[in-house]
């Protein structure tokens, strides 16, 4: 609000003030041109005036640039509270379940299929928040530059601990598909095992 309020302000002022500095240029300019008796000192007056002007136009851009910068700085933290928030609720989301037999297995490993392509794009987000925190650090010294490295590492260790927990889960559902396909194979044998025995004691006993 107050960028924006300043941003009119220097709008204004800008429009309102070349033109009234355009005016006295002209006033003096045309006095000098008449011959006027004091054209000297009104040319001093004119390059002072216009120093001024000059002076003040810089004061509104370094106001500007402040303004936007705490803007910048302000939005940064406001953006790395909600990426945390982000990704601690996507943690949430992750299941503890594996599945009691293959075809459950396989449709929590299409689930978690989609759910790590859902995080590319807050993947995204995050390498654009710590490529905005390397800008911010060189704008920054100090206390403000380390709490833009601590946030930004925040942000970065959530996200690495949530791909760290997918990577763990998406294992997980391997391990428990191949084990799930092991036990079948196993019952399958086991069964054609028990019909082979029944076949053979079926079979006339030889006298």
């Amino acid at each position: 609000l107050l960028r924006e309020k300043f941003r009119e302000f220097a709008r204004e002022t800008g429009s309102v003030g070349q033109e009234r500095v355009d005016r006295v240029n002209l006033a003096i300019e045309d006095l000098i041109d008449a011959g006027h008796a004091e054209a000297a000192t009104m040319a001093e007056w004119k390059d002072g005036l216009n120093e001024s002007w000059a002076d003040l136009l810089e004061l509104i851009d370094t106001r500007m640039q402040l303004l936007a910068a705490s803007h910048d700085l302000h939005k940064y933290f406001y953006d790395g509270t909600e990426l945390l928030a982000l990704i601690a609720a996507r943690r949430q989301e992750l299941p503890q379940d594996l599945g009691e037999d293959v075809g459950t297995v396989e449709a929590f490993h299409r689930m978690h299929s989609a759910f790590e392509r859902d995080l590319q794009l807050l993947e995204a987000q995050v390498q654009q928040f710590r490529e905005t925190a390397a800008r911010l650090q060189t704008a920054y010294a100090g206390e403000k530059a380390a709490s833009i490295q601590e946030q930004e590492q925040e942000v970065a260790r959530a996200l690495r601990a949530l791909l760290e927990a997918c990577s763990g889960r998406r294992a997980r559902l391997v391990d428990t598909a191949d084990k799930h396909r092991f036990f079948g194979m196993a019952r399958d044998l086991l069964s054609w095992m028990e019909s082979t025995v029944r076949q053979i004691e079926t079979q006339e006993k030889p006298r």
